[in-house]
């Protein structure tokens, strides 16, 4: 089934797992022409849908990146057992739809989303999914994978991470935790001081202003850009 929001083309995936047929697996938002990086975006808790992204999703597709939306969580009941499990065969499912020149693959999450896509780029074999060239993280909540063993992430990953200084929901520890489990990997830590002009509080990045396109989309630009000049 093919419904279209915009430019958007919206690929509705059937998720295979028993107990899920009724629910999306993922959507999946194609630019015109061949895709020059693809972008996996794990949504924060409870939002079980794209909608409170589509401008940003709109602007990736309209740079060329396919994006795959996994919907991992199916209940907002679920538990986190339930929600990785989800995301694994979600992101699986969405990603095998695509064919194999959409480039290379960058996992970006907000919240409890970000802190998948680490668990997602350590266990991307056991996942049956490519290995992400970047991982990209804003204001993450720290999710512990299959064990509590540290994440492995092979060295050509790259890790952004970003917190806002007046995040009450998960603050800077998501973040720092990450850094622990992922130690003695690289990663990289950005603060975001709020202004009279904008909070930095936890949901700040569903803002669409000029101020939230600079400071949340704009690195994820320059991620794709690196990886995949025009």
């Amino acid at each position: 089934m093919q419904t279209l929001l915009p430019t958007l083309a919206i690929n509705s995936l059937r998720a295979a797992r028993s107990g899920l047929d009724t629910q999306r697996a993922a959507d999946l938002f194609l630019p015109t022409g061949t895709p020059r990086a693809t972008v996996a975006f794990l949504h924060g808790w409870s939002d079980r849908s794209p909608s409170n992204y589509l401008a940003w999703i709109q602007h990736l597709t309209d740079s060329g990146v396919a994006v795959v939306f996994p919907r991992y969580q199916t209940s907002l009941r679920a538990s986190r057992k339930q929600m990785l499990e989800s995301a694994e065969s979600s992101l699986r499912e969405g990603l095998a739809e695509l064919s194999d020149d959409c480039g290379p693959l960058i996992l970006a999450g907000y919240s409890f989303g970000a802190g998948i896509c680490v668990v997602a780029a350590a266990e991307s074999e056991a996942w049956e999914i490519p290995a992400p060239a970047a991982i990209y993280g804003v204001f993450p909540y720290f999710v512990r994978g299959r064990n509590p063993d540290p994440l492995v992430l092979l060295p050509s990953i790259t890790v952004d991470l970003v917190v806002g200084d007046r995040d009450q929901v998960v603050g800077s520890r998501g973040a720092k935790e990450i850094a622990r489990s992922i130690a003695p990997h690289p990663s990289t830590l950005e603060i975001l001081r709020s202004t009279r002009s904008m909070s930095f509080g936890h949901f700040s990045v569903l803002q669409t202003s000029r101020i939230a396109r600079r400071v949340f989309w704009r690195p994820l630009d320059e991620i794709v850009d690196r990886l995949a000049p025009v």
